[in-house]
Formats: structure tokens, C-alpha cells, sequence
């Protein structure tokens, strides 16, 4: 029924294939390293690195479904991050300045899925650190000392950031602080004031 030869005829044609049984072992063992190279990685970073990513999608998705309520079910769409991110109005006040690190974060993301290779330099966590209001927002919470500049360690403050500031708008505290901020002064606070 099968026109495959017999496994131990295949076996041997291999082998012979690739030149003999000490080239064959070769080849096994040089493509055996590759392998054993991009498992071997350094699963905590790249857990840190994808746990960044899904933690802002989340937000993201949330974001764009309060901001948009007739857009309808962002799980239906299937969107892809970037097609989120360019939903995201940039001259929006509240998420608008950090769009480029959330683009740039999607970059690290496709950089590992693509290369199979978990690093971070300083040039990506220059990228985050061009967001003016979490830049300093870090600085200030390091004080007296200065904010680490570990990539990840700023990747991962960014991120959290990031999600922090897509859910403001939701939250009941920046709800009232909006209202309040609408309102037209309440005559009997003013004359309180001194």
C-alpha cells in the first residue's frame, strides 16, 4: 500500500545521504545545538518580556471598547496588537504621548517571536523612556536615588505605566475627578476660600 521503503532502508539512506555515519552524527549534533540554543534561552525574560505585552493588550483592549462603546466586540475582531495600537487616537490627552513606546513594545514582542532570542538594550528602553510623563514619574519615585536603567526592569515600569494610564478613564476616581472638573463651580466652596 505505502511506496516508502522499509524504515531501516530509509534509515540507512539518510545516513548515506548525508555521507556517511560520522557526517550524519554531525548534522544531527549541529542542528541538535541550534535546537538546544533557542530552548535553552532564558525563560524568566522572556516571561517578563510576553507577561508586558499581554498585560497592555489587556488595557489596550478595555481602552478602546470604553472609549468606543458602539465599536462593538474587540475578542470578535481578532485584531492584532498593532491594529489596536492604531485605533488609539494620538492626540488623545490621556494615552497620546506613550502611543510610540506601546508600538515599540509590540516591536520587542515580534523581535522574540521572530528571532527566537530574548534580549532587550538600551536603545529599547530609551524607547520607553521617551514617554516624558513616565520618565518622570520614575525619576521622582527613585528619589533620592536614581531609576534603575535595566531594560527589562524599565520595559516591565513602562508597561504597567502604560496599562495604568489606558484604564484611568475607567476607573471611578478619574470619573468623579472628570465631573467635578465639568461642573461649574459650586458657589459655597468659593466662599470658604480665604
Amino acid at each position: 500500500m505505502n511506496n516508502l521503503p522499509e524504515l531501516s532502508e530509509l534509515t540507512r539512506m539518510i545516513i548515506e545521504n548525508l555521507g556517511g555515519v560520522e557526517k550524519a552524527r554531525a548534522v544531527i549534533e549541529a542542528s541538535n545545538a541550534g535546537h538546544i540554543e533557542r530552548w535553552n534561552q532564558d525563560s524568566a525574560l522572556i516571561g517578563r518580556i510576553l507577561r508586558a505585552h499581554l498585560y497592555v493588550e489587556h488595557y489596550l483592549g478595555e481602552y478602546l471598547q470604553y472609549m468606543n462603546p458602539r465599536l462593538g466586540n474587540l475578542g470578535l475582531a481578532r485584531l492584532k496588537f498593532s491594529q489596536k495600537v492604531a485605533l488609539v487616537d494620538p492626540n488623545d490627552r490621556n494615552v497620546g504621548e506613550f502611543v510610540t513606546g506601546i508600538r515599540h513594545l509590540n516591536k520587542v514582542r515580534n523581535r522574540l517571536a521572530h528571532t527566537l532570542k530574548a534580549e532587550l538594550t538600551k536603545a529599547d528602553a530609551h524607547v520607553f523612556l521617551s514617554c516624558p510623563s513616565f520618565n518622570a514619574l520614575r525619576s521622582e519615585l527613585a528619589k533620592p536615588s536614581k531609576p534603575g536603567a535595566d531594560p527589562i526592569e524599565v520595559l516591565e515600569e513602562f508597561s504597567q505605566y502604560a496599562a495604568y494610564s489606558l484604564s484611568n478613564p475607567m476607573s471611578p476616581l478619574s470619573q468623579a475627578i472628570g465631573k467635578a472638573l465639568q461642573s461649574p463651580p459650586n458657589n459655597s466652596l468659593q466662599a470658604r476660600r480665604p
